[in-house]
């Protein structure tokens, strides 16, 4: 019997401006590969002054089709509203060249609500075929539901919700907040992030407990970076061995570098940029505990990866994270509270906190391996197709 025809519809994924937004949602792709042949449509916008209105471009990446769409963008309130004309066309366009290739699609998944729902929506109460939605986003969160406007966008997730097969939200804790602002579905399920555990190895022997890593996109609204900056400082007073290794980019990247030099740990600190692959793998082994302050996350896959490398972690109690933490696997302790994280710091670095790496990986490869998530996923598939 042939492969089930799952198409992607993610509202973030990795394209050619740039290689990491929704790596998350690619490997979802990629777990459930095995057991279904997987499709992609990408409508992206693009900031450029020349060039087409409206680009497509196919590849196949890693074994799945991919049909991206880049459309140029522009200014102003008309701006906007051709941008949405062209957002539209190219996901009509896109799809339909999409399955002159590879088939009609027997399931839509939506990753990330609310425009990239709009067609798997259209085409079910026409009678077409089911689909299922995964969400990621922070914009549920009581801290950010401000930003959430516009009454036809509530109105269209409102619909879209209610007509999936299933919402899977990556934690339940965004599930309830979801189901809080009344998009409701008599069916959520939380499935978590995925991680490729072959890409990371524990370290043999275990790094120096004074070393410490921060894994983060610079995005001082929800990071609280500069806090974290703070609680280690202050740590440093009564441990000045401690050092602390940035790894990310983002808009805020060089304020934060700035007010770390500010605080005088220019020579306690190493603000590597983006690293990847086996860069990345190579400072979680240097380092002995991930630290994570934001004000409000959903479920951070660094956490995973670090798990993956047996590297325990100090986090903020937010989001899907109280999920992932346990006393055998971590910390918690509440968002904005500095002191608590000067003295998780101080404690981690005086020997405590060292679960057995392997159980934090174990933890990894049983719930949010390609193999687990995967498996979860096809059989949601064949349910909805039942």
């Amino acid at each position: 019997m042939d492969k089930i025809h799952v198409v992607f519809f993610p509202a973030w994924y990795p394209h050619r401006s740039d290689p990491m937004p929704g790596l998350f949602i690619k490997r979802h792709a990629l777990s459930v590969l095995p057991y279904v042949r997987v499709s992609v449509l990408q409508v992206v916008g693009e900031v450029r002054k020349a060039g087409p209105l409206i680009e497509f471009d196919y590849q196949e990446e890693d074994g799945i089709p991919t049909q991206r769409v880049y459309y140029r963008k522009h200014e102003g309130k008309l701006g906007k509203l051709l941008d949405m004309y062209h957002y539209m066309y190219g996901t009509l366009k896109g799809y339909s060249m999409l399955i002159a290739r590879q088939g009609p699609a027997d399931l839509n998944h939506i990753h990330v609500l609310t425009r990239s729902g709009f067609l798997p929506w259209l085409i079910r109460i026409s009678g077409g075929a089911p689909y299922l939605i995964t969400e990621h986003w922070s914009r549920y969160q009581v801290k950010n539901r401000h930003k959430f406007k516009g009454g036809f966008r509530k109105w269209l997730t409102r619909q879209t919700v209610k007509k999936a097969f299933a919402v899977c939200p990556v934690n339940s804790q965004l599930g309830e907040a979801m189901q809080e602002m009344g998009f409701l579905n008599s069916r959520y399920q939380a499935i978590s992030n995925v991680v490729d555990i072959l890409q990371f190895t524990v370290k043999p022997e275990p790094p120096p407990n004074n070393r410490f890593l921060h894994v983060t996109c610079f995005d001082e609204a929800a990071k609280n970076t500069k806090g974290l900056l703070r609680a280690f400082s202050e740590a440093r007073l009564k441990r000045p061995d401690l050092f602390l290794t940035l790894v990310g980019d983002g808009p805020d990247f060089e304020e934060v570098k700035a007010y770390a030099m500010e605080l005088g740990l220019a020579a306690h600190t190493d603000f590597t940029g983006l690293l990847e692959g086996e860069d990345l793998v190579r400072v979680f082994h240097e380092n002995a505990c991930l630290l994570m302050f934001s004000n409000y996350e959903n479920q951070p896959v660094v956490i995973l990866e670090a798990f993956s490398c047996g590297v325990p972690v100090i986090a903020t109690k937010v989001g899907g994270i109280p999920d992932l933490l346990s006393d055998e696997r971590g910390v918690l302790i509440q968002p904005g509270d500095e002191a608590a994280m000067t003295q998780a710091i101080l404690a981690q670095a005086d020997g405590k906190n060292h679960p057995k790496p392997e159980l934090l990986r174990k933890y990894i490869e049983d719930h949010h391996s390609y193999d687990t998530v995967g498996r979860t996923y096809f059989q949601l598939y064949q349910e909805a197709l039942a």
